[in-house]
């Protein structure tokens, strides 16, 4: 599946206060949330964006420890990480300790803060989708 221009933000720009997610994957690119997720942005006229990040596992700790100092609010963590993003965050929901994985992050006042929203993994892409976008948005 390619990536079109409607799976960007309104006016297809990242300016300097655009929100920036990312969708941390092996093979992000693969998984179409993220298209998913910018359709929604879009359609909302929100400025916001969620950008694949293909991360190899030895560059997966490097790069979330570091979100807290980039540019990226929070990111969209596939199943392959969400065991292991456990030992980085500063806070999480109680939901992440029931279930033992994570698989959304977002950083606030300089620390990462983890949520769980994908609690059953019979959801569709559809409906993770709407709940990142619920996030994005506010």
């Amino acid at each position: 599946m390619g990536v079109g221009l409607d799976t960007l933000n309104p006016d297809d720009t990242i300016k300097v206060d655009t929100k920036l997610y990312g969708l941390i994957a092996v093979e992000a690119m693969k998984n179409n949330l993220f298209a998913k997720v910018n359709k929604l942005i879009k359609s909302n006229s929100v400025d916001a964006m969620m950008i694949p990040m293909n991360i190899r596992e030895d560059d997966f700790y490097y790069t979330v420890a570091n979100m807290k100092k980039s540019k990226v609010n929070g990111s969209y963590i596939s199943e392959e990480y969400q065991q292991e993003v456990l030992e980085l965050l500063d806070e999480k929901d109680e939901i992440v300790d029931v279930y033992g994985r994570c698989d959304f992050v977002f950083v606030e006042d300089g620390k990462l803060k983890g949520l769980l929203l994908d609690t059953n993994d019979t959801s569709s892409k559809d409906e993770l989708a709407k709940k990142i976008f619920e996030l994005i948005k506010g």
